[in-house]
């Protein structure tokens, strides 16, 4: 048996079979050469299979998604059944001796640069993003390398990988995970905030996994801790009967919780706290529904768009429509277009930035795309008259970019009204709150701006100058920093002083040692991850908001974040036994 320690994104206890994700290595000897009749089979046979692959993933996909998605491969089986296409890379091993890879990179190196002399749209784009795809398939092929994706997984995985991008997952077969393990990634990374949302155990920053753990290597995946993750690999029958029992304790821990999922967040003296769910997908939504979500306070619609094509309008009201329908009333806020930074839209074809956390993401992309960003806000005018929509805008750092961004609106709802499409002209406008300009802003932002919503994932990020998603930097990734409360602090009171609303929707919201500092600070909503929505329900209704005032008030003026965490575990005991995650409620 191996054990392994790594950081713990997503709470729980699993065991499943190894699923190893990582990129074949597509390196050759381009002076290794047989004649050209052989590299021409070879071509022929690496095309054939590259169109098997292709239809089987379209086919599983169509199956667990719908066609809608399944397109999205056909798309790529097109360019396989083009003459000319194969006709040019037939052509280079006619001119000399070469390999078929070189042959197959040269035409690919020669089709990117036709695109690139054509026009940027959204189309041309991804049809170079599809060729991309389509050349490293048969080039995988080619080179009989073995294909890894997350399309196709096998019941009862978990999924081990250096690290996961949106661009992974986005394909994804959810229904076969148990949980995952990564070598990188911090607590506020892409897949600590979709194990979230899948209720699914997930460690990050496990080092020497990639290379201990093998494909289909049995492990068990405990992540009860709230800080630390064990990962056992090929544990022995006594440590396996140990964990079954800890898993059969941990279900039970859940199930009392669970309970509680339909009665209000409120504290013991009367303080209601709007608690909303953090979603991705119609999915998500119906899974937080049945943890008790009334609410959304984050829709996190870039999921929309990392699937290929650019998502249409009418596909996007028909998401956006039917999420309203399904909350019958309640509140829900939609984020518009949030990419840049390690969210990465193949559509787009956007160019590799330096520094992309500072770069081209957000609010600043939508105005650089305003047509793309106009299809967004129409779809979602159209779909407010079906319910309680309210647009939140990301990445915010003045007041002139919520302003435009209010034009935007009332340039999108003009059009609607034009072609004579029911809409609503003017749902309620929220700003995002995560860079420390719109924290220093908050008074001018909240006289306009009808709530916000503190995202403390980026928050953090921008005012610790830290790489959220790089494990290395963990140590200095300081969530419970007083500079971080503090930057809360001034925003909740701007707000209240302007009669608006603070929420929270990062990470934060869902850690029950900060959920007393939060209301202290004067948060009145909750935005949190699915799975933990039953026990802040619980934990919500044994706090007294006045004892929370005096607790925030004590944490904010302490001087390093270390004094604040063992402050607020003091405040805040655990259970018998030590488990940090868990705390008593009555």
């Amino acid at each position: 048996m191996k054990t392994l320690l790594g950081l713990t994104a997503s709470p729980g206890i699993c065991s499943g079979k190894a699923y190893v994700f990582k990129a074949p290595d597509l390196s050759y000897d381009p002076s290794s050469i047989e004649d050209a009749e052989t590299e021409k089979n070879r071509l022929d046979e690496a095309f054939r299979i590259s169109f098997e692959e292709l239809a089987r993933i379209k086919d599983t996909l169509s199956g667990n998604l719908g066609d809608e998605y399944g397109h999205i491969f056909r798309a790529q089986m097109t360019v396989l059944e083009d003459d000319d296409f194969k006709r040019e890379i037939i052509g280079k091993l006619d001119e000399s001796p070469c390999r078929a890879e070189t042959a197959v990179e040269e035409t690919y190196k020669m089709y990117a640069g036709l695109f690139s002399q054509m026009d940027d749209s959204s189309y041309n784009a991804q049809r170079l993003a599809d060729l991309n795809d389509v050349c490293k398939r048969v080039l995988r092929n080619l080179l009989g390398k073995e294909e890894v994706n997350l399309s196709t997984l096998p019941p009862e995985s978990i999924v081990v990988a250096e690290e996961l991008l949106p661009s992974d997952t986005a394909m994804m077969d959810r229904k076969h995970i148990q949980g995952f393990v990564t070598e990188r990634g911090g607590l506020t990374s892409h897949v600590a905030i979709l194990a979230k949302s899948l209720s699914l155990p997930a460690a990050v920053g496990t080092a020497e996994i990639m290379r201990q753990a093998k494909k289909n290597d049995f492990i068990v995946l405990d992540v009860r801790n709230f800080e630390e993750a064990r990962i056992y690999i090929n544990p022995g029958a006594v440590k396996q009967r140990e964990l079954e029992i800890h898993k059969s304790e941990y279900r039970k821990w859940q199930e009392n919780f669970l309970k509680m999922k339909d009665l209000e967040a409120v504290t013991l003296d009367g303080k209601k706290i709007t608690l909303s769910a953090n979603i991705g997908s119609l999915d998500d939504l119906a899974n937080a529904q049945d943890l008790g979500a009334k609410s959304v306070g984050l829709f996190r619609t870039e999921f929309l768009f990392l699937k290929g094509d650019l998502p249409r309008e009418d596909e996007q009201y028909e998401v956006y429509a039917e999420a309203a329908k399904k909350l019958a009333g309640g509140m829900l806020i939609i984020r518009t277009l949030d990419i840049g930074g390690d969210k990465e839209v193949k559509a787009l074809n956007l160019r590799k930035e330096e520094n992309p956390f500072l770069g081209l993401r957000g609010i600043r992309l939508c105005f650089k795309y305003e047509e793309l960003f106009l299809v967004q806000l129409r779809a979602l005018l159209r779909a407010a008259v079906h319910g309680d929509i309210r647009i939140m805008f990301p990445m915010i750092s003045s007041l002139r970019e919520f302003r435009k961004a209010g034009e935007l609106v009332t340039k999108a709802a003009e059009e609607l009204k034009s072609a004579g499409i029911k809409h609503r002209p003017d749902p309620p406008m929220g700003v995002m709150v995560e860079t420390p300009a719109a924290v220093f802003l908050a008074d001018e932002l909240t006289r306009e701006a009808g709530f916000v919503s503190i995202g403390t994932n980026d928050l953090t990020q921008y005012i610790l100058s830290v790489d959220r998603g790089n494990e290395e930097l963990g140590s200095y990734y300081r969530a419970f920093s007083p500079a971080v409360l503090r930057a809360i602090g001034i925003t909740a009171r701007a707000a209240e002083k302007n009669g608006k609303w603070t929420g929270i929707c990062g990470e934060l919201a869902s850690n029950p040692l900060a959920i007393p500092v939060l209301i202290g600070l004067g948060v009145t909503e909750l935005s949190v991850t699915a799975s933990a929505l039953p026990q802040t329900i619980a934990q919500i209704r044994g706090l007294d908001s006045g004892l929370c005032r005096k607790i925030a008030e004590k944490a904010v003026s302490m001087d390093t974040e270390e004094d604040v965490k063992a402050y607020l575990k003091i405040e805040i005991s655990p259970l018998p036994g030590g488990t940090p995650q868990v705390y008593p409620f009555p």
